[in-house]
């Protein structure tokens, strides 16, 4: 379908609702701006859309990551300023003002709705991913996970079901940064982050696999939002199976040996390679790339 004049929150609404997401879901997303084509009001329709479905019980969570810290070498941690590296549905959320934001070194999380501030008031000192961090409270609200205009490769919850299966060729890190408070002024904090031992070697992430699989179980709920392929599973599902499968594979989560850049292909959509990762579309001709 051409969407003349641009997609319409209503239009968005219903995609939303056809993927499964109801009213009072808390909901974690990840998403592709540019995989929509044109929407009218941009990523403020998409972000009312979100809220408009999820109600005033609902939760809309969004990963507001931030690796430049990565790369400096003494990082100064800035919740309030930090901006979302993450795309601009994901900042335009950051910024609303009822929004609430978790401290991490990479992997912070914006929230707005009745659950944020159990899901962002976090001990920073925590991997986001431990059970009593961001992640495990996640989990225990059963929230949903929504891929707009992405894969599995990009589900951050992947790497939670890693903690969870303790995969061997994963570890945590104990760091000792700054970090900025609300007044101003800068504090010595202690960080939790969570790596893979090498970013190099002969096997890489292939998160679609157990992504396939919960397709292939009826557990995800899909549909195209104007050229976006939308995607909702449970993170419950996810962990779950991941938890079952990685006691037959330890390299569930993983490519084949040899094969670092392989993903397992998927029915619903076109997979693209991006400048900014795999996305996935209905009408890849009706992508307009990033230069």
């Amino acid at each position: 379908m051409d969407f003349i004049g641009g997609l319409s929150r209503d239009e968005i609404v219903r995609g939303l609702r056809e993927t499964g997401l109801e009213s009072g879901d808390v909901v974690l997303v990840h998403s592709a701006m540019r995989t929509f084509g044109h929407i009218d009001g941009g990523a403020e329709t998409v972000v009312a859309a979100l809220l408009e479905v999820l109600g005033e019980r609902g939760t809309l969570v969004v990963p507001t990551f931030t690796f430049v810290h990565e790369a400096e070498e003494d990082p100064i941690i800035d919740p309030v300023n930090d901006p979302s590296e993450m795309g601009i549905i994901t900042e335009t959320v950051r910024l609303r003002p009822d929004a609430l934001r978790s401290t991490a070194f990479r992997h912070s999380f914006a929230a707005v709705g009745r659950r944020a501030r159990v899901i962002t008031e976090i001990d920073p000192a925590l991997s986001v991913f431990d059970l009593r961090s961001s992640f495990g409270v996640m989990l225990a609200l059963d929230t949903q996970v929504l891929l707009l205009g992405l894969t599995y490769q990009n589900s951050t919850s992947h790497h939670f079901a890693e903690w969870v299966c303790d995969v061997p060729y994963r570890h945590t890190i104990d760091l000792q940064v700054k970090l900025r408070c609300k007044d101003g002024s800068v504090v010595e904090q202690p960080i939790t982050d969570y790596q893979p031992h090498t970013y190099s070697g002969s096997r890489g992430p292939d998160f679609n696999r157990l992504g396939r699989m919960l397709e292939e179980r009826d557990l995800v709920g899909m549909a195209a939002i104007g050229n976006c392929a939308a995607r909702r599973f449970a993170m419950r599902d996810l962990v779950d199976l991941g938890q079952a499968e990685a006691e037959k594979d330890p390299n569930i989560f993983q490519t084949p040996e040899g094969k670092p850049d392989y993903f397992t292909p998927l029915d619903f959509g076109k997979i693209v390679l991006s400048p900014l990762g795999l996305w996935c579309v209905i009408d890849e001709m009706k992508l307009v790339m990033p230069s």
